[in-house]
């Protein structure tokens, strides 16, 4: 299942407006963060509800998975996105991410409080793959699974 999202990005906080057009958000938020592509570069881009809220993630699905990593890459340089950046009038945050299933998304929450608790110093998920690493001069470690980090301990 995650196979499949690998060419998806997720980006959450910004805001449904009515008759909005998603592909003009996603050229708005491209621009803003120096990272150039065409229409054609996008497969899909959809909304999707988020789990216990009332706001809407918005999908991209890539044709290129190449495209779909510099994208999210720009996003994590820039490191502050706002909507007021992409012409919204509301201050929301907006995250730019890989597109996790629910299993991933429950496993990263684990493994970010057990890193926490054993003084891992960062967690980052990059190619939809959950990395862990304890200080700048110590191996990167990829969890799978919640038995990886029984491994680690």
């Amino acid at each position: 299942e995650q196979r499949a999202r690998l060419n998806n990005v997720e980006i959450k906080g910004v805001p449904v407006r009515k008759n909005e057009n998603l592909f003009t958000i996603v050229e708005n938020i491209s621009q803003r963060l120096g990272v150039s592509f065409s229409r054609a570069d996008i497969n899909h881009v959809t909304r999707v509800p988020t789990f216990g809220s009332a706001d809407k993630l918005i999908i991209i699905n890539f044709h290129n998975r190449y495209t779909k990593e510099d994208f999210v890459a720009a996003a994590r340089a820039l490191k502050f996105l706002n909507a007021q950046d992409i012409g919204i009038t509301v201050s929301n945050r907006i995250f730019v991410n890989d597109h996790l299933t629910r299993d991933s998304k429950q496993l990263l929450t684990k493994v970010k409080t057990w890193a926490k608790n054993k003084n891992f110093k960062y967690i980052w998920v990059k190619f939809c793959k959950i990395h862990v690493r304890r200080s700048d001069s110590s191996p990167v470690i990829i969890v799978h699974t919640e038995a990886d980090l029984n491994k680690l301990t």
